[in-house]
């Protein structure tokens, strides 16, 4: 719907249309019903303002770009869902691009550039992003963990408090072994980590498990390895929900009962058999704050946010 449609609609000249819904009618003496009527017909037609052309004009897009490393993670639909929200409240749109392999194309890239995008917000945890470079003139928050030279906003959970609450729990079930299971990715090496720390400060043995394979795959195979050895006192601690599913998937194929954990808490947590104990990602906070440093003011660094632990029954 262009401005030219309205003028034809109203039987008016498209400067006339022009200066209306750019605020300036009043300045050269346009009517108030003139007004009124121009503006009642862009609603009804349906009228958006072109990205485009009000940044030709140097005024903003209010459009913010989204970068997702992987589509098929369920824990970022959740962080879309509400970003989506928070830009349909505050009047801005998202375009939203992706990596196959979480490594980046020119192609993958390209509708960010052809949108005159606003600012840049990430999904997913990164050691290294030189692609950001290519966006140094805009305000980027990453929703996850990145390299301390990288200029962004960090918006990420706070890795060791949340291992110290795992074995907190798991130690009060008497439990004094842990076998960590993860996939070769960064974000899991930081995981493993923060859990080997805070094992260090419990007196705790953590055994890591990382597997190629990523999600379900690397919990069913990882949970049927480690079950050919020594399991009494062990509990499985999973870098994602879905890890744990398929960690209590090789389980009951066994039929063996052992304590497992997840992290994120995505939805389907809850539902699976049996239900997941897990950390709880603050989601709603992590995605207000990064929009919130991308269509305001800024200052790039890392902020942790504490999760909570949420007790069910497979641990």
């Amino acid at each position: 719907m262009s401005q030219k449609q309205i003028a034809e609609r109203l039987g008016v000249s498209i400067a006339l249309v022009s200066r209306v819904l750019s605020g300036k009618a009043r300045e050269v003496g346009i009517a108030a019903a003139t007004i009124d009527r121009v503006v009642n017909a862009a609603q009804e037609m349906g009228y958006v303002p072109s990205a485009a052309a009000l940044t030709l004009k140097g005024k903003a897009s209010m459009t913010v770009g989204v970068v997702v490393y992987d589509f098929r993670d369920p824990f970022f639909g959740t962080i879309i869902e509400q970003l989506q929200a928070l830009a349909h409240d505050q009047g801005y749109s998202l375009v939203l691009v992706g990596f196959k392999g979480r490594h980046p194309e020119p192609s993958d890239l390209a509708p960010l550039r052809k949108h005159a995008i606003d600012g840049l917000i990430v999904i997913g945890t990164a050691d290294r992003s030189e692609w950001l470079d290519g966006f140094d003139d805009l305000p980027v928050a990453r929703i996850g963990h990145g390299s301390g030279g990288e200029q962004s906003v960090r918006i990420a959970i706070d890795e060791l408090d949340a291992a110290r609450q795992l074995l907190a729990h798991l130690s009060s079930q008497g439990l004094a072994r842990c076998a960590f299971i993860g996939s070769n990715l960064y974000s899991h090496a930081l995981r493993f980590h923060a859990l080997q720390h805070a094992g260090e400060e419990r007196g705790i043995e953590i055994q890591n498990h990382v597997w190629v394979s990523d999600g379900f795959d690397a919990g069913l195979r990882a949970s049927q390895n480690i079950l050919t050895g020594r399991l009494d006192g062990l509990a499985l601690v999973c870098a994602t929900d879905v890890i744990a599913m398929g960690a209590l998937h090789a389980l009951h194929d066994a039929g063996r009962k052992m304590a497992v954990t997840g992290f994120d808490d995505i939805p389907a947590a809850a539902q699976f058999i049996p239900p997941i104990t897990t950390v709880r990602q603050p989601i709603e906070l992590l995605a207000k704050q990064a929009f919130g440093s991308v269509v305001g003011p800024n200052e790039p660094g890392e902020h942790l946010l504490k999760g909570r632990l949420i007790v069910r029954y497979s641990a």
